[in-house]
């Protein structure tokens, strides 16, 4: 599932709209941040719920004792929240109570705070009887740099929610607007601070069990939302490159990678060609978009993307390059993969 978040500073509507058709299906929002200007939610609240609600959108609000307030509604009146058209919550703290959690579940599809939930915790729920199905972890983000989380701890607190079948959330940052006031990203893991945010979600996902991403930021671009959707959905890899002329026909085509990948070479499965003439052999850098010559025998015409530095190979020609942004998805490039190359 993808979602993505609004600020009500930072409010539009024709991102919505524009995100939904890229396949969002929920709307992170907060209200009870302190930079966050309230001054106008009158107005802007019952507009945001209205988009949202015809969009069929599911609008999922940070809920703690602040947001009562915000809205000027009674303390703890999760009833009037689902009158407001809310119909799932993320409860940032402060919920232990078993009881209430079965209560809410009658209403609305919970969030809860990945970084507080244990492993006592979850089995105290079970023995209570929550509906773990109606439940998902969602992890935090941190908008201070050098605050996020490590991968090796979101793996390891991911890897007791896998062990329930429990769902899973994370947040990566948007690459179009920051949010305020430090305008740094919005990611749950700290080196996705500084990365492309579908580099991210897809580390997310294939290492870290991660189902579900959100864009933590104000907004992120239509072609990171449709990216992220069709790896999500499909397994289909998106990934910017250069071809040289000759090989242009490779752009836009839907390729699948062998089963039996090597630890050098990402194998494509296109049909060989006999009798490749050799050119532009040279050092195959990390990349490398490469289609074995002539010199290669029965391999010629086989096309490979290098996973990391090779040397020279007379046989191989270099006939493109990865975008150095996106590098780093060839790690993530398996057997189920099916990749695009772009246009730059």
């Amino acid at each position: 599932m993808l979602g993505i978040s609004v600020y009500f500073q930072d409010l539009d509507l024709d991102y919505l709209e524009k995100a939904k058709e890229c396949g969002a299906e929920y709307v992170f929002t907060s209200l009870h941040i302190p930079e966050e200007d309230y001054s106008d939610l009158n107005e802007k609240l019952p507009l945001f719920l209205k988009t949202c609600h015809n969009l069929g959108l599911k609008v999922v609000p940070d809920v703690s004792p602040v947001t009562f307030e915000k809205l000027q509604i009674k303390d703890k009146d999760y009833l009037k929240l689902k009158e407001m058209g809310f119909e799932a919550l993320r409860l940032d703290y402060g919920f232990d109570d078993y009881k209430i959690i079965k209560e809410l579940q009658k209403d609305f599809y919970l969030m809860l705070n990945a970084s507080v939930v244990t492993k006592d915790y979850i089995e105290g729920a079970k023995q209570a009887g929550v509906n773990l199905d109606k439940i998902a972890l969602t992890h935090n983000f941190y908008p201070l740099t050098g605050t996020g989380l490590s991968l090796k701890a979101f793996n390891d607190k991911n890897k007791v929610f896998t062990e329930y079948g429990l769902t899973t959330q994370a947040f990566v940052c948007g690459d179009v607007l920051k949010r305020f006031p430090l305008y740094e990203g919005l990611p749950t893991v700290e080196k996705h601070r500084i990365q492309n945010p579908f580099v991210a979600a897809v580390e997310l996902i294939h290492k870290c069990n991660v189902k579900d991403i959100f864009i933590g930021d104000s907004k992120a671009s239509i072609k990171t939302l449709r990216n992220i959707q069709d790896y999500m959905d499909k397994k289909i890899m998106r990934i910017p490159c250069h071809l040289e002329k000759d090989f242009e026909y490779l752009y836009d085509k839907e390729i699948k990678v062998r089963k039996d990948q090597s630890e050098t070479l990402i194998r494509l499965l296109l049909p060989r060609t006999e009798n490749i003439p050799v050119y532009h052999n040279t050092i195959r850098r990390q990349g490398s978009i490469i289609m074995e010559n002539v010199l290669a025998g029965r391999y010629s015409g086989e096309v490979h993307i290098a996973k990391r530095d090779l040397p020279f190979e007379a046989r191989s020609n270099v006939i493109g390059f990865i975008h150095p942004e996106y590098i780093e998805l060839l790690q993530e490039i398996d057997g189920t993969t099916t990749l695009v190359f772009e246009r730059l």
